[in-house]
């Protein structure tokens, strides 16, 4: 390449960002709507709300599974974050807190090589996540309630919930496959 030559640059087809866009609109309705239930089991078990959070993280996985883009993974999940941060207990927390472990869960994906077949592929996707939310949300955990045995059923909860919502996606993914929508990519 030449000093005068750029590089060639991917350009994210504008039906892969209305994807991206409509689903990160329905994840930030379903986050605005669960918000008093989440709120209300994140105050009464640590573990319980690790088990539901995984909830937000369906709709982002499903995007990236639509697009075959690793990036539409962390870009659904700023989107619903931005439209569903002033109706969150979150506040503007909900930006690392969706953001993170979808970026970690894309970037997952994209360090293994972009197979979006694979289900063993998925899984450590999803454990890199879990991984992520867990240590984002360890420090918020009350001090007093904090014991080894918190912490461990907190980080099974946690990997228990992004496995459950990876295969949520797959399933929507199959389900909107045999309806005809097919993938972007």
């Amino acid at each position: 390449m030449s000093p005068t030559t750029a590089a060639p640059q991917r350009r994210v087809a504008s039906r892969t960002l209305l994807v991206i866009a409509a689903l990160g609109a329905v994840t930030a309705v379903i986050l605005a709507a669960l918000t008093p239930f989440t709120t209300a089991v994140a105050w009464t078990s640590p573990v319980a709300y690790a088990a539901v959070a995984g909830i937000h993280q369906i709709l982002p996985t499903l995007a990236g599974l639509l697009t075959r883009w690793w990036g539409a993974i962390p870009l659904t999940a700023v989107i619903a974050a931005a439209l569903a941060f002033p109706f969150s207990t979150l506040g503007i927390l909900l930006f690392p807190a969706l953001a993170l472990p979808a970026l970690a869960i894309g970037l997952a994906i994209k360090a293994t090589g972009c197979r979006w077949a694979s289900r063993s592929r998925w899984a450590l996707a999803s454990l890199a996540g879990a991984i992520m939310i867990f240590a984002l949300s360890l420090p918020i955990i009350s001090p007093d309630l904090l014991t080894p045995t918190l912490i461990a059923l907190v980080f099974v909860a946690r990997v228990a919930s992004a496995l459950a919502a990876t295969a949520l996606a797959l399933l929507l993914q199959r389900a909107l496959h045999s309806a005809g929508i097919r993938t972007v990519g």
